[in-house]
């Protein structure tokens, strides 16, 4: 097999597992150690935090982790399985660097590898750096290679030396006291009585690595917990087999689950998060109980982290300045502009709204609660909270836990429902899918067949917004263009308030397309439309870039 090398994607480094050799694995985290070094954060001897997700991949992937952390001379603290955020929060209490093994929400034929510095997330400003100790550390095994090599001709390890680095982990299904550190962030600052009595959730399972740790969480803040260990059709509610679910293009197999929970059992609200438990999915009744099971929806992730803020400012937590990717729903700054809150909006990716909060937190010295969230439902805080008389430690890396206590907790004690709820925020409704299997270079065309060379070009942008209208057509309902946004992605604005941003995945060959309208059936008719038949015809259009031969 041709050896590939691994890229950095929206988050961390993602590909197939085929492509995720040992050999790629072990080099990309040498070169992340060697970039610490280099700037300060590692020393040998130095304890480096490790974890992963539950897919068949993840075990041999952190394998290659930790040897390559013992070859640099660091100490290897496997964490065993638990969610990302659970690890990230381990590590900056312990002033370690940490590397978590995900693939996240997508399937189990791929997976991803996450660095975290000392004081957090890397951002798109230190992956020139890892890339170039990458790349000394590829020149120097190349020139060491030989019988000697560690890796055979398909970039494995040598079966010879596979005993004492898998010496340097804990049993595969081993779950590390940082769960219950991450645990004891939420029960110290919210306390046992944080829900009324009564509380009662769903919590669907699957494989998420965070089921047990999140049920945990719950009921010792006082919440019953409902997680029966049942199949429902084919589809078991618990499973050791890893289960891909995409908290942000929610599927009918998953929206399914909830309504037939939900009805058959009288719980208004049920929760899930994606494989490695750092994004939140809300599902919820829309109407008093009895009803049938069409009554059951559920909360996208950018309007749950804005009703997360709500909830939190319920707490008495001021809400100093929010940062969202430009994907997000407008009633966010909408909100926020009512409210006098600082409002940024940046590309889409931990990173980018990492470093946002960053910014706004060294532009404004002093208390200055910061918070951040993306449309998928992880939600950052960038500062430490102060709850009653404790303090909720800051974790700026995406949380699933968070925005689900703060906003069952600012359902539950309003007695309101969520449907009454969402009814208080500005009436726009968000939809997100993506065309599967999409060859990067015909994302590409498409992002550069609808972006000029020049935005000052007033004929170039008119020849863009003919393109735009030619396919963005009046019989399907859409109004002329008004603007386009080229923040990340096109992301066009009509006249008529409706929003289409389309964007290919930084971690897949997926092209997704995002939307914004006035009621919920047009913003998924927009994805529908988008999906089906306007990137097929972009695709048409636009004509990839032929790689010349050198």
């Amino acid at each position: 097999m041709e050896s590939v090398e691994l890229k950095f994607g929206t988050s961390g480094l993602r590909d197939t597992v085929e492509h995720m050799t040992d050999r790629e694995c072990y080099v990309n985290t040498r070169g992340f150690i060697a970039y610490l070094e280099g700037s300060g954060e590692f020393k040998k001897g130095d304890l480096i935090a490790i974890a992963g997700d539950r897919r068949p991949s993840t075990y041999r992937i952190k394998r290659a982790v930790a040897a390559a952390i013992h070859d640099m001379g660091g100490l290897v603290d496997d964490q065993g399985q638990v969610p990302s955020p659970a690890l990230t929060y381990y590590a900056l209490c312990n002033t370690m660097a940490s590397i978590m093994v995900t693939g996240s929400h997508i399937p189990a034929d791929r997976n991803g590898i996450k660095f975290t510095k000392r004081s957090g997330e890397i951002l798109k400003s230190d992956e020139p750096g890892i890339l170039q100790e990458v790349k000394n550390i590829r020149t120097q095994l190349n020139a060491a290679a030989g019988k000697d090599a560690p890796f055979d001709a398909g970039g494995n390890f040598k079966a010879a030396i596979l005993p004492s680095f898998n010496k340097l982990l804990k049993a595969e299904s081993y779950t590390g006291k940082a769960a219950a550190v991450y645990i004891d962030r939420y029960t110290n600052a919210f306390g046992n009585r944080f829900f009324p009595q009564g509380t009662t959730i769903f919590l669907y399972q699957h494989s998420a690595v965070g089921r047990d740790i999140v049920k945990e969480i719950f009921e010792r803040l006082g919440a019953k917990v409902f997680a029966p260990d049942i199949t429902i059709g084919h589809e078991p509610l618990r499973s050791d087999v890893f289960m891909p679910v995409d908290t942000e293009s929610v599927s009918e197999k998953t929206l399914g689950i909830f309504k037939k929970i939900l009805t058959d059992n009288d719980i208004d609200i049920g929760i899930t998060l994606d494989g490695d438990s750092d994004r939140p999915l809300l599902a919820y009744r829309k109407y008093n109980k009895g009803k049938p099971a069409d009554n059951v929806s559920y909360i996208t992730g950018d309007i749950l982290g804005l009703l997360a803020v709500l909830g939190l400012e319920k707490l008495n937590i001021k809400i100093d300045a929010v940062c969202v990717p430009v994907s997000a729903n407008d009633a966010i700054e909408k909100v926020c502009k009512e409210k006098a809150i600082e409002f940024t909006k940046t590309r889409i990716g931990s990173p980018f709204v990492i470093a946002a909060m960053n910014d706004s937190i060294g532009r404004h010295p002093g208390r200055w609660n910061v918070f951040s969230w993306e449309s998928n439902g992880g939600f950052l805080t960038g500062t430490d909270l102060t709850v009653g008389n404790k303090v909720l430690k800051a974790l700026p890396t995406r949380d699933a836990v968070l925005p689900l206590l703060s906003v069952i907790h600012l359902i539950v004690t309003s007695r309101s429902g969520v449907a009454e709820a969402l009814k208080t925020l500005p009436s726009r409704f968000t939809h997100a899918d993506r065309k599967k299997e999409f060859p990067p270079e015909t994302s590409a065309a498409i992002i550069n067949y609808l972006t000029p060379k020049d935005v000052h070009d007033k004929k170039e942008l008119a020849l863009i917004k003919k393109r735009v209208e030619a396919v963005f057509l009046t019989e399907d309902g859409f109004g002329h263009v008004r603007e386009i946004d080229y923040t990340d992605g096109i992301r066009i604005l009509f006249d008529n308030g409706e929003i289409s941003h389309l964007r290919p995945s930084g971690n897949a060959p997926e092209f997704r397309n995002y939307a914004i309208a006035d009621s919920p059936e047009r913003a998924r008719e927009i994805v529908r439309i988008g999906i089906g038949k306007i990137i097929p015809m972009l695709a048409s259009c636009a004509k990839p870039q032929r790689k010349t031969k050198k």
